[in-house]
């Protein structure tokens, strides 16, 4: 194997359902979908220890010294050839970089309105008791950060690549069949796998391990003015609303 080359490489802002697209993809022994692996970074984040032992392989060493292709090989080389296989980032830096060493064969833009990225940020933090590591201006700069960073990336992309709106995703069968077609991936995989060891309990409890419809704002338990500052947000985003129709 020359080079470790994800079939499907998906770019994404978190909150925007990235997490249930990876999911649905992911069927192992055929399809594999990794998820925030870091695999740009070894040796690796331990949120990938998980997804290690659900496949029954070990968690890869520190990869001290090697570049991040070297290391991935070195790891999981063996396991991945003759495979279908990607994975998912959620941080416009980790794309680029991706993007540079491992060149995907396909990048799937993971996307939702910036309202409801707010609004589901605002909601996560709350149940996970992190409000005061995640105040609401962290959920403001990251939105406009990401939001404006998605946007170049999208722009700056050369090779085949799908737009995947959450709103479509989850409630349209025929998007999700032309993504099947499209990326020749089949939609099988365990919606539901991995969200409660994330410590996102609260999302199965809401939807099951069925696609997530969405979200009305009073389902989420918040005050009224986290709906204003999502607002504020939605019109300081204006130009990845309307680069991605939802102006």
């Amino acid at each position: 194997m020359d080079r470790l080359q994800p079939d499907i490489y998906i770019a994404a802002m978190g909150r925007s359902g990235s997490t249930i697209l990876a999911n649905a993809l992911n069927h192992p022994p055929n399809q594999v979908m990794f998820t925030e692996p870091g695999f740009h970074t070894p040796p690796y984040r331990g949120l990938l220890n998980g997804q290690l032992a659900r496949l029954g392989q070990k968690p890869p060493l520190p990869a001290k010294g090697d570049d991040p292709v070297s290391a991935l090989r070195k790891a999981l080389g063996t396991y991945l050839e003759g495979r279908k296989w990607g994975f998912k980032e959620v941080q416009c830096a980790e794309h680029r970089k991706v993007q540079q060493l491992f060149a995907p064969k396909m990048v799937l833009l993971g996307v939702r309105n910036i309202r409801d990225i707010a609004l589901s940020f605002f909601e996560k933090h709350q149940k996970q008791q992190n409000t005061d590591r995640f105040p609401p201006e962290w959920v403001r700069r990251y939105c406009l950060d990401e939001s404006a960073g998605l946007v170049r990336f999208h722009r700056a992309l050369t090779g085949p690549a799908m737009v995947v709106r959450y709103e479509d995703f989850t409630t349209d069968p025929a998007f999700r069949a032309q993504l099947a077609q499209q990326t020749g991936w089949q939609l099988h995989g365990e919606l539901g796998t991995g969200l409660a060891g994330f410590n996102r309990q609260f999302e199965l409890d809401r939807h099951g391990a069925t696609l997530g419809q969405p979200v009305d704002p009073a389902q989420r338990g918040l005050a009224p003015h986290y709906l204003d500052m999502a607002n504020d947000i939605t019109a300081a985003c204006g130009e990845y609303q309307r680069h991605f129709g939802y102006d």
